[in-house]
């Protein structure tokens, strides 16, 4: 039936069987979240089949047309392609399939070149039904089908005149190309992100980001300068989704126009940079710090952010690391204190973002600086950064104890091991 072009190449598809007579390739039944469906009668056309999985179709089958109602209990189905080499009664089977609950509003192609079946078909006033004429290309075909779908769905978006099956296809589309953009935002982020953490003798480093949803408004950085020291950001946006996420971007390419390494004269530039573009009632809270791992001195700032946690292990005390300075975006003339100290072996320096000291359990109590801390001074001498992050981690979920999280965690610990 088909005519097909000599540059068309085949693709191997895996089709299960499903029954008897039914075949269909494998997907989720959640009509929202699924990709348009075809139900295909009567062709065993393989290129046909493999063409329209290739274009991201879900397919569905019949080469003799026999179990239709159980199918159509199962699945939903947005456009049917009638090929009248099926055989049997071909004008009762599209009386049927506009007839039915599941297909009456949906659009049927009836691949016939029997001038007298579609005759009797045009005098039963069934209307959608569209002839192509037979034989013919498996690339016109499937263009045809992929615009009847689009034309479906445009129809759609006008609900006064569509009918509900119009609307729901339009819907998934939308939220079909919603999840995509969503899936790109996410691969955008990560790419924002450290693709591993750089090494130095004399430290450890380590860091956990968990996005509370598909993309975050977390995000942190970890570079070695050119002399050799650990320049490190860890910043947090406002809100959640999309726009904070891009805002984190904003963030990663404010800090690289910036160009400066101590931390005070960094989160300046990047204020002077990114206040006047910041969206109203946005702002990013930042710690930066500037390590060097041959002293174990370190410079250190902060824009609005939650303190560091040093823990001073000879000494047995939990030091916060404080620092003056608005959230990026507040003003343009902000600035920000130049802070510095020291680590000696076996201190480790943990920073976070907000979810861990403002996360509450059932009674409402939040978690805080001061369980952190105990916790940071219960660890054993030899804990590594990784280590540190994993116990603070797992003593915040038993803290919360199946209370809803609400924002992103995300975690950087630093340890001098010599």
């Amino acid at each position: 039936m088909f005519a097909c072009s000599s540059s068309f190449v085949a693709l191997t598809i895996n089709i299960g069987e499903a029954s008897k007579n039914w075949k269909f390739a494998d997907r989720g039944r959640d009509a929202v979240n699924s990709p348009d469906s075809v139900l295909l009668l009567g062709s065993g056309d393989a290129k046909l089949k493999a063409f329209l999985q290739k274009m991201g179709y879900s397919l569905f089958e019949s080469v003799d047309g026999t179990g239709i109602h159980d199918h159509l209990d199962r699945e939903v189905i947005d456009i049917v392609v009638v090929d009248d080499e099926i055989g049997g009664d071909v004008e009762e089977l599209c009386t049927f399939l506009r007839g039915h609950d599941k297909t009456k509003d949906i659009p049927i192609l009836l691949l016939s070149s029997d001038t007298a079946r579609r005759d009797e078909i045009t005098k039963r006033e069934l209307d959608r039904i569209e002839f192509v004429d037979a034989p013919c290309s498996v690339g016109s075909l499937v263009s045809k089908i992929a615009t009847e779908l689009r034309v479906r769905k445009l129809k759609g978006e006008n609900e006064d005149q569509a009918s509900l099956s119009e609307i729901n296809a339009s819907l998934r589309d939308l939220n079909n190309r919603f999840k995509k953009e969503l899936e790109e935002a996410r691969a955008i982020q990560q790419s924002l992100l450290p693709k591993r953490l750089p090494a130095a003798r004399g430290m450890e480093i380590a860091a956990s980001y968990e996005p509370l949803e598909e993309v975050g408004g977390d995000w942190l950085y970890v570079s070695k300068t050119s002399e050799g020291k650990m320049s490190v950001q860890i910043a947090d946006v406002t809100g959640h989704g999309l726009s904070a996420a891009f805002i984190c971007s904003m963030t990663k390419l404010a800090m690289t126009a910036a160009a400066k390494e101590l931390p005070h004269e960094l989160l300046q530039e990047m204020n002077r940079l990114m206040a006047p573009q910041m969206p109203e009632g946005k702002f990013v809270t930042m710690f930066s710090y500037l390590y060097d791992p041959q002293t174990g001195h370190l410079d250190y700032a902060r824009a609005g952010h939650p303190p560091g946690l040093l823990l001073r292990k000879k000494k047995g005390e939990v030091e916060q690391l404080l620092g003056d300075g608005f959230a990026i975006g507040f003003f343009e003339e902000s600035e920000y204190s130049q802070q510095e100290t020291s680590l000696e072996p076996g201190d480790i320096l943990l920073i976070m973002t907000d979810a861990l000291p403002e996360g509450l359990n059932m009674s409402g109590e939040a978690y805080g600086y001061d369980r952190m801390s105990e916790l940071m001074l219960r660890l054993a001498e030899d804990a590594s950064p990784t280590r540190v992050i994993a116990e603070v981690i797992r003593d915040f979920e038993k803290f919360r104890a199946g209370r809803i999280l609400k924002d992103d965690v995300t975690l950087i610990a630093l340890k001098r091991t010599e």
